[in-house]
């Protein structure tokens, strides 16, 4: 059985972390009773060498680990919900197939477990332990997107969560993210066809000026061969990977993976009449055989299947994806709801390429005020709830699309599932896509930089004509607006990830425009400052790891947000209680009122370490600082800066 949600909760309920064989745990001596002038020699420490202390411990916790991920074995909870069991969403987002920092974020949840399966494949000579997904009785579980790329779990992530999808189809919600969708790629670009194409014919990619072209990049190889010779399908995709995908590392990580899928399965690609359960994956730590040999065109040959193959994992990933999902009052999506992405939904036959036509309602973009109206290139929904049923509706075509015509039409000016490319990639949206559009500046979820930015890369992309002004800029989190759109249809909380922001997530308090934005992409949270050997959870993670859950009910409820922070502290913060408009008890409410807000110098609330402590962050672009500030202080300050 899984262990009570109080046992949970008292894991990172306390303030300051002790040794432990496996996580970094709390001392169960809570801050209050330190003397006040112990707390200020600790932040005078905090601030000048926590980083050396904890890098230097996390250094020997990394050489020295072993992997014993604390497993919660519960029976199938496919049963009617106990009303001893208080409503809650779990919510992780942007885990990239990082397999390590999945099994330690399944090991502090609330939410989902592992639950023990019989060996699926007992004609391989290890004797491995198997388990799956599971989920607590009157829970839900959304995954926010981005599933793949920066680590060697790419296929095993996935196919647990579409297993525990099919297992609980109406609890658990995954979206898609850019990294999901431009993976439909791989079909036409590696394609005979186009692999046939002359050197110059293949662009190079149309939203990044910077990026080397295909033959730039075969240029730059050394070897005898000229370079028409060199283009072959392994040196293309290391291209896109590298140059047009933004992931130079995912080549060889899936080449680590198929090793493992090897070990455990004694085969791959898996023979789907075989029997095995792919639901069913090792979790406990064991040794990789390096000496099995993957060639390139194998790992070719796995990016392929994998997206292409009816069963393969990111293809069946997406299949049982949406772009956006509502539970209460609560909306979750990949990227942002601004002023450009709210109620618009693009037209099915729009295109992956660089517009060259402003559209001609652009401008009423930012204040539509037909119920439904076909606008050029796309629709207008008001109602909030037939709007995300249409964008679901869009992919699923979208997607059926891409299969009816996986390859490029005869002049090479369309190929199926187009639509989809176009919705991950922000210029060919016109700046109006709400899987790219991004909350988050400076590890910060608003600054007065990303607010004038924005409003300059739409008067840029209209006067110049160019959708590219609005790459790197981040959508207004203080728009009242979309809030007032949200507010209107009981929605008070937006959750995202996509962009990361720092070592915690990013919160803007309700107070500010009534909605609650959460932003909780942290997979660029590791501070280089620390100390170069963080490396609990790869190099760009460091040691922060995030666990956002909503408690309450479905239509009153809270945010709980817990973790480590990346000089390995623990945090585990409750923000205020979010009300229906007829109901308001907020003399009743715990939360912290600080949480999300920011101070008139400009740094922002992100987590309470201690009750004597904040954690505070300001940044612009990706300059990121941080700041440890004493409660009464911050406290202070935010008493004399009445929200509206």
């Amino acid at each position: 059985m899984l262990p009570k949600l109080s046992d949970w909760r008292r894991r990172g309920s306390s303030h300051f972390f002790s040794i432990h064989p496996v996580h970094l745990r709390s001392s169960s001596h809570p801050p209050s009773m330190l003397p006040r002038i112990a707390t200020n020699i600790f932040l005078i420490i905090y601030s000048a060498s926590i980083g050396s202390l904890a890098s230097a411990f996390i250094s020997n916790h990394c050489k020295s680990r072993q992997r014993h991920i604390q497993m919660h074995r519960i029976q199938d909870t496919r049963v009617s919900n106990t009303n001893d069991e208080q409503f809650r969403i779990g919510y992780a987002s942007d885990i990239e197939g990082h397999w390590d920092y999945f099994l330690d974020y399944v090991s502090r949840s609330n939410v989902i477990g592992w639950e023990s399966i019989p060996n699926q494949c007992p004609c391989n000579n290890f004797n491995y332990n198997f388990y799956r997904l599971t989920l607590r009785p009157n829970t839900h579980f959304i995954y926010g997107g981005d599933s793949v790329d920066k680590g060697p779990g790419d296929i095993r992530f996935t196919r647990a969560l579409v297993d525990l999808k099919k297992r609980y189809p109406r609890r658990v919600h995954l979206l898609v993210g850019n990294r999901d969708l431009n993976k439909l790629r791989f079909q036409t670009e590696l394609g005979d066809y186009e692999m046939s194409l002359p050197l110059d014919e293949i662009q190079k990619p149309f939203w990044d000026k910077n990026a080397l072209s295909y033959r730039e990049y075969l240029e730059k190889q050394s070897g005898e061969k000229p370079v028409e010779k060199r283009n072959t399908k392994v040196n293309k995709l290391k291209w896109m990977l590298d140059h047009t995908l933004g992931c130079p590392t995912t080549f060889e990580f899936r080449r680590q993976e198929i090793r493992i899928l090897k070990q455990i399965y004694g085969q791959y690609p898996i023979n789907y009449e075989s029997g095995i359960d792919l639901s069913a994956t090792v979790i406990d730590n064991f040794e990789v055989d390096t000496s099995v040999i993957v060639t390139d065109e194998q790992v070719v040959e796995s990016f392929e299947h994998e997206i292409n193959c009816e069963m393969g994992s990111l293809w069946q990933y997406l299949k049982h994806a949406n772009i956006a999902v509502t539970i209460g009052n609560t909306i979750f999506v990949h990227g942002a709801i601004d002023a450009l992405t709210m109620k618009y939904v693009p037209l099915l036959d729009s295109k992956f390429e660089l517009p060259t036509e402003v559209p001609k309602s652009i401008s009423t973009m930012l204040s539509p005020s037909s119920n439904e109206s076909t606008i050029n290139n796309g629709t207008m929904i008001e109602n909030v709830h037939e709007w995300v049923e249409s964008l679901n509706n869009y992919l699923q075509r979208g997607l059926e699309d891409f299969r009816a015509r996986p390859n490029w039409n005869p002049d090479r000016s369309s190929r199926g599932g187009e639509a989809l490319l176009a919705i991950q990639n922000r210029p060919s949206m016109w700046g109006r896509s709400v899987v790219c559009n991004s909350y988050g500046d400076g590890g910060v979820i608003a600054t007065v930089n990303s607010e004038v930015e924005q409003v300059n890369a739409l008067k840029d992309s209209i006067e110049g004509s160019n959708p590219l002004s609005f790459e790197g800029t981040a959508s207004n989190a203080l728009d009242p607006e979309p809030a007032k759109w949200l507010l209107d249809h009981q929605i008070r909380r937006i959750v995202v990830g996509h962009k990361p922001t720092g070592d915690c997530p990013s919160v803007l308090s309700a107070s500010y425009t009534g909605v609650e934005i959460v932003s909780a992409d942290i997979s660029y949270s590791r501070r280089k400052e620390l100390d170069n050997t963080v490396c609990l959870y790869g190099e760009c993670r460091g040691a922060a790891i995030s666990l956002i859950e909503i408690v309450g009910s479905e239509h009153s409820n809270w945010l709980e947000m817990s973790g480590n922070l990346a000089c390995g502290r623990p945090y585990s913060n409750r923000f205020p209680m979010l009300y229906p408009d007829s109901i308001k008890n907020e003399a009743s409410d715990i939360g912290d009122t600080n949480l999300g807000k920011q101070l008139p110098d400009g740094w922002w609330v992100k987590a309470a370490i201690s009750t004597e402590q904040y954690h505070l962050c300001r940044g612009s672009g990706r300059s990121v600082e941080y700041e440890l500030r004493l409660s009464e202080d911050v406290r202070r300050q935010l008493n004399d800066i009445p929200c509206t």
